[in-house]
């Protein structure tokens, strides 16, 4: 369960990512620096149980269509999250997927993105297999910085 803070946070964090221009780039950057070390820790961290429901939510993803695919997307980070085995990660990782949800509407979802999302989760759960927390960061690491680049528009130039 999230806290009365942690809940008052992600409201506020919520109303902010409608008001601004930018915002959408500005949560990637903050996932671009948390997300790679939750994949690290969850290589080193994870249990059998944490690296089953993973690999089910993948084979999931791989069988999803758009309308199912975004939402098995979420399930896949959050139980990455999970398997960090740091209860405050995961209540970070919930909250930034609920920022994220319009980067995640289904009508974004091109096939081009699904399989690269989908190749990109793969590598991350090899490197959960292995126990390698280099490959499992890098892995996200690529993973964001494609979705970065079909889901927020160009920085403009000053």
């Amino acid at each position: 369960m999230i806290g009365k803070e942690t809940s008052l946070l992600m409201s506020r964090l919520q109303k902010q990512a409608g008001q601004r221009p930018g915002r959408l780039r500005e949560v990637m950057e903050l996932r671009l620096i948390l997300e790679p070390e939750v994949a690290a820790l969850a290589a080193l961290r994870r249990t059998p149980e944490d690296l089953e429901r993973i690999r089910r939510i993948l084979e999931k993803q791989r069988h999803a269509g758009p309308e199912d695919f975004s939402a098995l997307d979420t399930r896949f980070h959050m139980a990455l999250a999970k398997a960090s085995g740091n209860e405050v990660l995961w209540e970070v990782a919930a909250m930034l997927h609920d920022l994220l949800a319009e980067s995640r509407d289904e009508h974004l979802m091109s096939p081009q993105r699904i399989a690269a999302s989908l190749d990109a989760h793969a590598l991350i759960v090899k490197g959960l297999e292995a126990g390698d927390p280099e490959l499992s960061a890098q892995a996200m690491r690529e993973h964001l910085r494609g979705v970065e680049g079909s889901a927020v528009p160009p920085r403009a130039e000053i």
